[in-house]
């Protein structure tokens, strides 16, 4: 068996380690090694941060990547860009190869496809376009309300300016006076506010006070619920008393009375029956007047002259009959 020396073996596992750096370098550099790609070019002014191995993108599709960024003929404002698409794809010959970035900012190489009938072949140049970052959108629709602001606070300067020019001695002690009529209505509700906390203190606050007072009835009133329960039912056990007794019989009785004694009124008011004629007869009223009269003239009589109605003498003398004073009055 042959046997290999010390330094075949060094040389071979160098050479070997050479390959695989190669191909992991082009690995990282996202070459295919075992397929067959196509190789297009594409010229920028600028490119936004692009980065070999970026992703070539067709309708969202991965297509391909960036294999190598390079300064044409040491100009900066030529930078050569080598695209690489391991797709096996048709890509037209009027079709643009677009610079542009996702919200996280990761650059991507967008192809536009075009509607030409001659395709681009491998080593090939394709149009090339870069979009606006989105700080230069951001720019561009923040530049009018810049503009609209900046002249905005010139106005209001200018403003401020005349308003200066304008206020007099007069106006100025105006404002003044407006100022600590201010700074005193701010005193007076820092005041208040205070107050408020007062009221509003958790342990010796009105408020709390209240609440305690309201706790303690409701406390009363749950204790006691019981009994509520009870004087509830019993007046429930009243109003049904009265909803199940004769009310309506009784209250027919009484307008029944009611009416008996508004017919008796009636005939009192009338010459009809006794007290009818009493009440309403004048020829009653007088011969009841003169009645009376002579009543009182017998009475009078009998208490000045009680002899002449009851005689009684041992010597059978006769008094001698006084006139009644009424009747004296009278003939006098």
């Amino acid at each position: 068996m042959l046997k290999l020396s010390n330094e075949t073996k060094v040389g071979v596992l160098t050479a070997l380690g050479i390959t695989l750096l190669v191909l992991g370098f082009n690995l990282l550099k996202g070459k295919s090694l075992f397929s067959h790609s196509k190789t297009i070019y594409a010229v920028y002014k600028q490119v936004n941060g692009l980065q070999p191995s970026n992703a070539v993108q067709v309708n969202g599709l991965v297509v391909g990547n960036v294999s190598n960024l390079d300064v044409m003929d040491h100009d900066p404002s030529k930078i050569l860009v080598t695209i690489t698409i391991s797709k096996k794809i048709e890509i037209p010959r009027n079709s643009v190869a677009r610079i542009s970035s996702d919200l996280l900012g990761t650059k991507t190489v967008q192809l536009d496809l075009g509607n030409a009938s001659d395709y681009l072949k491998s080593g090939d140049t394709i149009y090339a376009a870069v979009d606006g970052s989105m700080t230069d959108a951001l720019k561009e629709q923040l530049n009018p309300l810049v503009r609209k602001l900046q002249g905005t606070l010139m106005n209001i300067d200018s403003l401020l300016l005349n308003v200066n020019s304008l206020l007099d001695t007069t106006s100025k002690v105006q404002l003044q006076q407006a100022i600590r009529n201010l700074n005193t209505i701010t005193h007076n509700f820092t005041v208040t506010s205070a107050s408020l906390n007062t009221m509003l203190d958790p342990n010796n606050g009105t408020v709390t006070g209240t609440m305690r007072n309201l706790e303690a009835v409701t406390g009363n009133l749950k204790n006691n619920n019981e009994k509520i329960g009870h004087i509830l039912d019993n007046a429930e056990k009243t109003t049904s008393a009265l909803a199940n007794g004769n009310i309506d019989k009784t209250l027919q009785q009484l307008q029944s009375a009611a009416n008996s004694l508004n017919t008796t009124i009636a005939k009192l008011n009338t010459t009809d029956g006794t007290a009818g004629l009493l009440l309403n007869d004048k020829k009653v009223y007088n011969n009841l007047q003169s009645s009376l009269n002579s009543l009182n003239k017998l009475l009078e009589d009998l208490r000045v002259n009680p002899k002449r109605y009851v005689h009684f003498s041992l010597f059978g003398k006769k008094d001698k009959v006084k006139p009644i004073p009424s009747d004296s009055v009278q003939v006098q």
